[in-house]
C-alpha cells in the first residue's frame, strides 16, 4: 500500500470515528434525558452531574480527532509538496541541461521509451491530481464543526471515501510510462 492510500485509510477512519461522536454529542432530546435525576431513581441526586462529564468527555474526543485530522492532512500535504518538488526538479533539469533541447528533441522517441516532454508532463498530472484531492480533503476536514449534523458528516465522508477521486489506472499508466525510460 502507498504512502496516500494508508494516508486515505487513515483519514476515513478518523472521519467515522467524528461522525460517531457527533452523533452522541447531547442533542435537545438527549440533555432533557440526561437532567432529568427522575431518570436514575435513586442514584439521581449521585449522578447529578452525569450530563456535564459526558458532554465534556465527547468534546474532548472530537477536539483529539479534529487535531488528529489537522496532522493528517499535514502528512497529505507533504505528499503534494514532494511530488510537486520532483516534477519542478525535472523541469529545471531539462532547463539546465546544455545545449537546450528544441521542441522537436523533446518529442522524440528512441523504441519504447518515452519522451522527455512525456515524463515531465506525467509529473505534472501526479503533482495536479495529488494537490486537487488534498484540497478537497482539506475543504472536508474544515467544514466540520461541533455543530455538525450528523447527514452532513456522513455525505462528507462518503465524498472523501468514494474512491477513486484520483484514478489508480492513470497514475498506474503514468507511472508505467515513465519507468519505461529504465528499461524496465
Amino acid at each position: 500500500m502507498n504512502t496516500w492510500e494508508a494516508l486515505q485509510g487513515r483519514l476515513v477512519k478518523q472521519l467515522i470515528n467524528a461522525a460517531a461522536i457527533l452523533e452522541r454529542l447531547p442533542h435537545v432530546d438527549a440533555v432533557q434525558v440526561l437532567s432529568s435525576a427522575e431518570n436514575y431513581g435513586v442514584l439521581g441526586d449521585k449522578l447529578s452531574t452525569m450530563q456535564r462529564d459526558l458532554t465534556a468527555a465527547q468534546v474532548e474526543s472530537i477536539e483529539l480527532l479534529f487535531r488528529a485530522m489537522a496532522s493528517t492532512l499535514v502528512d497529505f500535504h507533504r505528499v503534494v509538496l514532494a511530488l510537486e518538488k520532483i516534477w519542478r526538479d525535472g523541469c529545471q533539469l531539462l532547463k539546465a541541461e546544455k545545449p537546450q533541447p528544441t521542441p522537436q528533441q523533446l518529442q522524440q522517441r528512441v523504441g519504447p521509451r518515452p519522451s522527455l516532454h512525456d515524463c515531465l508532463e506525467g509529473l505534472r498530472s501526479l503533482y495536479q491530481m495529488h494537490y486537487d484531492e488534498y484540497n478537497l480533503k482539506v475543504a472536508v476536514v474544515s467544514s466540520l464543526t461541533y455543530d455538525s449534523r450528523e447527514e452532513d458528516v456522513s455525505l462528507l465522508l462518503t465524498l472523501v471515501s468514494d474512491q477513486p477521486n484520483i484514478p489508480s489506472e492513470e497514475v498506474k499508466y503514468i507511472f508505467d510510462l515513465i519507468s519505461a525510460g529504465n528499461g524496465k
